[in-house]
Formats: C-alpha cells, structure tokens, sequence
C-alpha cells in the first residue's frame, strides 16, 4: 500500500473501532458476524489491511449506520489530513477548509468548479508544476544529449509560424 492507501484504510479502521467500542462491541462478536479471525478485524480498524467494500457495507449493515454517510465521513476526515498536514507545515490553519465545510452540495459543486478554474489563469499557479512544464517536443532524443544550441534550434523552428502553413 502507498502512503495514502495506508492513511485512508486507517481512518476507516479508527471509524469502525469508534463505532465498535461506542456501541460496546467486542472484536469477537463483530469478528463473528463478518465470519473474519479476530486479528483480521484488529487488522482493519488499525489500518494494516485494506477493507474490501463488501466487508465495509457488511460492518455498516451491522453498525445500523448508512453506508453513503459512512463513506462521506471517511472522505472527509481523509480530505482534512491532507489539507492539515500541507497546512501545518507554515503554522497555518486550513481555512479552505472550515469555509468549504458550510457549504452545501451545490456550493460544494461550485466552489471545485471555481478553485479549478483559478488553476487555468498562470498568475495563480505555482511555477514548474507537472501541468504547466513546457513541452518542446513530441519526443525527445535518446541517441545524443541535447546542448542548449540544439534546444535553441528546436525553439526557433517551434516559433516559426511559416513551418506551419
């Protein structure tokens, strides 16, 4: 698993044992129901395994909890660590966010379509992201090293409109 497979199946493990121990489950019992060993479900709620989604409809069936809700959670919780752990790092608070958290489903909607659209305007950008690295080239050349004259050369005849009539 990769590190965010790893982060993800921990919250949803720590979702579960929440529920589990609120409802005052044992493993056993819970353990029982999906007919899993004891240590596989241990496995899950510390987020050591992945949970297939059978087994995560199958716990929200017995938890009497709505599987939608349950994912959303998880969604959102795993959404809040990235945005925390980016933030974090300058000692600030994640105010996208807090804002985007009152937001409805329509406003949810639109604030991704204007964040996205901030994304195409190169003011607003970061420079040197995979998106706006300039292409000079369908292919590059792996018989030689390219020198920054042979560049120079590819750019002018990249720039030369009358190349392209």
């Amino acid at each position: 698993m990769n590190d965010s497979e790893l982060e993800l199946y921990g919250i949803v493990g720590r979702m579960f044992r929440e529920i589990r121990e609120e409802k005052d489950l044992s493993l056993t019992a819970v353990s029982e129901y999906l007919q899993i060993a004891p240590i596989s479900l241990q496995r899950y709620e510390c987020g050591e395994r992945k949970i297939k989604m059978g087994t995560i409809k199958k716990l929200c069936v017995f938890y009497k909890i709505e599987y939608d809700d349950f994912i959303r959670e998880a969604k959102l919780r795993f959404s809040k660590n990235i945005f925390t752990d980016a933030s974090s790092e300058k000692g600030e608070l994640p105010k996208i966010l807090q804002y985007y958290e009152t937001l409805n489903d329509i406003g949810k909607h639109e604030a991704t379509k204007r964040v996205e659209e901030l994304t195409y305007i190169p003011q607003y950008v970061k420079e040197n992201t995979e998106d706006s690295l300039k292409v000079n080239a369908a292919h590059a050349r792996t018989d030689i090293e390219p020198t920054s004259e042979d560049q120079a050369h590819d750019d002018a005849i990249m720039n030369d409109d009358s190349e392209w009539e």
